[in-house]
């Protein structure tokens, strides 16, 4: 008779562990996948002057501003930081670099832009992306870079 009721509970017992949950593993999340911008690269002097971010930057960083409808209202601006990959598609006006690309700070506002989608970019994203020509527009596709600043 114990011996069957041993069985018996060991029998209950087994169940119960047989019934509890597996761990879920857990995937992270995939990247969403990235928004492609397109407008007009133009360029701007620093002049020694504070930023929309609240920082002075030289022209030959590699800094941009964007236009008020991605900066917003509020300070600092809501992209201070974040960094964009910018391709040149080609230009308008004979500036070359088609091709040429560049990974850029923002660190600004842009209220003359073009375009909402338009940049304007410091002397020295300007050259890279052109290869040093003289200054006027280039049409541009740019995305913001991840967060942790991977483009």
């Amino acid at each position: 008779m114990f011996a069957k009721t041993a069985v018996v509970l060991l029998a209950a017992a087994a169940s119960l562990v047989s019934a509890l949950p597996e761990p879920t593993r857990v995937r992270s999340a995939p990247e969403a996948k990235r928004t492609e911008h397109f407008g007009i690269g133009t360029v701007y002097d620093q002049m020694g002057a504070f930023g929309s971010c609240g920082e002075k930057h030289g022209d030959d960083e590699l800094i941009v501003a964007l236009t008020p409808s991605w900066q917003g209202n509020g300070f600092p601006p809501k992209y201070c930081g974040r960094k964009v990959f910018i391709q040149n598609t080609g230009s308008n006006d004979g500036v070359g670099g088609a091709g040429r690309t560049v990974i850029a700070t923002v660190k600004d506002t842009c209220p003359g832009c073009p375009t909402a989608d338009s940049i304007d970019l410091s002397h020295g994203a300007w050259n890279q992306l052109t290869n040093f020509a003289p200054f006027g527009t280039i049409n541009i596709e740019w995305h913001f870079c991840n967060e942790n600043g991977q483009c």
